[in-house]
């Protein structure tokens, strides 16, 4: 009935540099809100801006009128991880205050909260909750009783030591990883938790097993079991927690051990090591109906039976090697476990309709060929065939929804007969026809499928909800270039629509600008796609151009063409603050043209990195010359920018051709002999490629570069292979040179900058940074015209 969403402060819309500068520990890679107990992603991340989405408040949406009410949250918090109760009646969230994290329960019907822990929740490894069955519980982890004071650092460091593995190990360039063992020790202090059950009706609390480093839990819908994750000790010193060892168990509520499902040893790059230890177990996970354990049995990895009495003269019988949807219950012993389905073919996957007594099994028989089959206790119906090389047949996604004790179940209609799809349809030719949404029904026995609902063409859609068993009335999210997204009821019968929100665009100046996307071809006859983006009252006359590009690595024409079967001309031009690549377009405010232009690397197949250089040196030819040519840029000041990968082309293009004014490099890396492992899609490593890594490294040629580059780069950088040092090091050598250059480290911030005042920041150097040397040609702009 109702659609929860995460209210937020339209007029901030970005986090204040508040949050990022609270104190947190780096161990290993998993950054710590080390007062608050929780991951310091809660207390960093913007609302809307992650997958785990939070906000300032929370309120309900009618999914039939698109009223709101607001559900009465505490002050002075953030909330995220909102959750229905199986019934429907409560929603559970986290409320996240400067020095902790509690959860808190709302009445669906009344709005009022109340808050049901008092004890810390402990959200550093586990970052969830979830509820009963029956909703009259939650499981949680919290921070233990009698943790004790947070280990002491030694007055007297200790050296750090590493020793080589006895085999390869070809791990990439880690930024933050474990430096000694009191790291581990702090580590292990801030991520072992009390794994417990909440009683919502006297709020007491229940302990499950001892405190343990618990990284997930998956209670069943009988309340009798869990599957837990915990991580293993000893740690590792040379990759990060996530890659950590970990153990899979079934507990049962006293947190006894009753089987090990799955492990893992450190994840390393050791060559043909196998660390997952699977038991020939896969896709585990809690039947709908509470009855048990469902999972695929693979087939033996064909070991050597040690009680054979063959001889090496006798043939060898051949033994069939299938795959089994498996049926284990309590106490998950051998002898416990049912075949409901067996196979030749590999299985994939396995989905449960509500009763458990029909489910649908995924089966790949080769590479590239799959089929999905309804399985009755009878008899089994084959739903669809399907070869993934043809792309535009693809039959979409079976559709699911919350089952009564909380587990996905496949949505049947209400007479059991029939099964729903939902996928996106795309067009031979993209420029012209863009993606649709499309709904189909299977009737499961007789093989009939019939496709209910396909959006408009000129809209781009997606399904948000589907409101009953039938698929009568559905909820989806609608956009075009010049729309901005809203969600809309829409009565799958009639065809009726009714519109549920009123969002607001902010960026007017941005969506309204006047884009133009065309083809151009290298001087190899290599094809690709550049769009410029031109001030929304553009006179006609030429602009500064600034090209924003990311180099990717293709084998041939013909992936290149493939990596363009999905675009969408109906995507709204929205600014997301925070990633460069999707802010960049506010230059046009400016009076920039900004040009967004593909940017392939290609040379013979299998190592395109070969023709690195003269693909940076030909796109940006054969881009300044159609944008010029076209007049939309003055091709005698332009500018060139990138993050990351993009900053690394950035300064490969200063250094390799001279045709830009000025660039803007971000979290680059700078130096392939600090990558020495490889990167992106470079196959070899520094010893059997060295002069493809001198060539593509620009710091070798930095004294070639030619224009004015301002770098900036997080502090706090974690990605793999730009550490910040690749900034200091190429400032430290322009400024040698005397070449002009700046570089801005931000405090506080990762791969992309997050808070307010940083991205502000950011923003007002660019358009100085321009302005002066592209715009003006090195002359400054008095203050006074600056403008808006």
């Amino acid at each position: 009935k109702y659609f929860l969403h995460y209210r937020m402060n339209e007029e901030e819309g970005m986090t204040s540099i508040e949050g990022y500068a609270k104190k947190w520990y780096n161990l290993g890679g998993l950054e710590i809100d080390f007062k608050a107990n929780r991951g310091r992603t809660f207390t960093t991340q913007m609302p809307g801006y992650s997958s785990n989405q939070t906000g300032d408040g929370l309120e309900l949406i009618d999914a039939k009128s698109g009223k709101k009410k607001a559900i009465q949250t505490p002050k002075n918090a953030h909330f995220s991880n909102a959750t229905w109760s199986p019934d429907g009646s409560k929603i559970a969230y986290f409320a996240h205050f400067r020095n902790g994290t509690f959860i808190y329960v709302a009445d669906a019907k009344s709005g009022k909260s109340s808050q049901l822990t008092k004890k810390l929740i402990l959200a550093t490894l586990n970052t969830s909750f979830m509820w009963s069955a029956d909703g009259q519980y939650i499981y949680t982890v919290l921070v233990p009783d009698n943790r004790g004071s947070e280990p002491q650092k030694p007055r007297i460091e200790l050296p750090q030591v590493r020793m080589t593995t006895a085999e390869e190990n070809r791990v990439p360039t880690y930024k933050d990883l474990l430096e000694g063992s009191f790291d581990a020790e702090l580590l292990e202090y801030y991520i072992t938790g009390q794994f417990a059950r909440i009683n919502l009706a006297n709020k007491k609390v229940y302990p499950i097993g001892k405190p343990a480093m618990i990284r997930d839990i998956d209670v069943a819908p009988n309340g009798k079991f869990a599957i837990v994750q915990t991580l293993r000790k000893p740690f590792s010193y040379i990759v990060p927690v996530y890659a950590f060892a970990w153990t899979k168990d079934i507990w049962d509520l006293n947190g006894k051990v009753l089987t090990t499902l799955q492990k893992s040893e450190v994840r390393t790059r050791v060559p043909d090591a196998k660390p997952l230890e699977d038991f020939g177990r896969s896709n585990i996970t809690w039947r709908p109906d509470g009855n048990g354990l469902s999972m695929i049995r693979k087939p033996d990895d064909g070991k050597k039976d040690t009680d054979s009495t063959e001889t090496a003269d006798e043939p060898k019988e051949k033994v069939e090697k299938n795959y089994d949807v498996v049926l284990w219950l309590p106490s998950f012993d051998d002898g416990s476990q049912e075949v409901l389905y067996t196979s030749k073919n590999n299985i994939t996957s396995v989905w449960y309709a509500e009763d458990s007594e029909v489910f649908f099994v995924k089966e790949k028989p080769s590479k590239k060929k799959e089929q999905l089959f309804a399985v009755y206790p009878d008899s089994s119906y084959s739903i669809y065939t399907y070869n993934s090389e043809d792309f535009y047949k693809n039959p979409g996604r079976l559709l699911q929804k919350v089952g009564t004790m909380g587990q996905s179940v496949v949505q049947m209609s209400p007479d059991g007969k029939n099964v729903f799809f939902s996928g996106t349809q795309y067009d031979e030719d993209p420029q012209q026809n863009s993606p649709r949404l499309f709904v189909d029904r299977f009737e499961i026995r007789s093989g009939e499928k019939i496709q209910i609902y396909q959006s408009p063409a000129d809209v781009y859609e997606e399904l948000a909800a589907v409101l009953d068993d039938a698929t009568s009335e559905i909820v989806i999210s609608e956009q075009s270039s010049k729309k901005y997204p809203d969600s809309w009821l829409v009565n799958v019968n009639s065809g009726n629509r009714t519109k549920l929100t009123a969002n607001k665009d902010y960026n007017t100046a941005i969506s309204n600008a006047q884009r133009k996307r065309f083809k151009v071809q290298r001087a190899d006859g290599f094809e690709f796609w550049v769009e410029v983006i031109l001030p929304q009252h553009w006179d006609g006359k030429p602009l500064p151009g600034l090209i924003w590009h990311y180099p990717t690595e293709y084998d041939d024409q013909e992936a290149y063409d493939k990596s363009q079967r999905r675009y969408n001309k109906n995507i709204f031009p929205r600014v997301k603050h925070g990633w460069p690549e999707r802010d960049v377009e506010i230059f046009t405010k400016r009076g920039y043209a900004v040009i967004k232009a593909d940017w392939p690397i290609s040379s013979q197949r299998g190592t395109p990195n070969d023709g690195f250089v003269w693909s940076i040196q030909q796109n940006s030819t054969v881009v300044i010359d159609s944008a010029a040519s076209k007049g939309f840029a003055d091709r005698d000041r332009m500018a060139i920018g990138g993050h990351s990968y993009g900053a690394f082309g950035t300064v490969n293009a200063m250094v390799h051709t001279s045709f830009f004014k000025a660039g803007i490099a971000g979290d680059g890396t700078y130096n392939r002999t600090l990558t020495p492992m490889g990167f992106q899609r470079e196959r070899s490593d520094l010893w059997r490629g060295q002069s493809r890594y001198l060539q593509m490294s620009p710091i070798f040629w930095a004294d070639r570069l030619d224009g004015a580059l301002l770098m900036y780069h997080g502090a706090d950088d974690q990605n793999t292979g730009t550490w910040p040092t690749n900034s200091w090091r190429l400032f430290n050598a322009l400024n040698a040179m005397g070449k002009p250059s700046a570089m801005y480290m931000y405090p506080y911030s990762d791969h992309h900058t997050g808070a307010k005042e940083i991205n502000l920041d950011r923003w007002t150097r660019w358009v100085e940074w321009l302005d002066h040397y592209v715009k003006n040609n090195g002359e400054l702009i008095p203050e006074n015209k600056l403008g808006k």
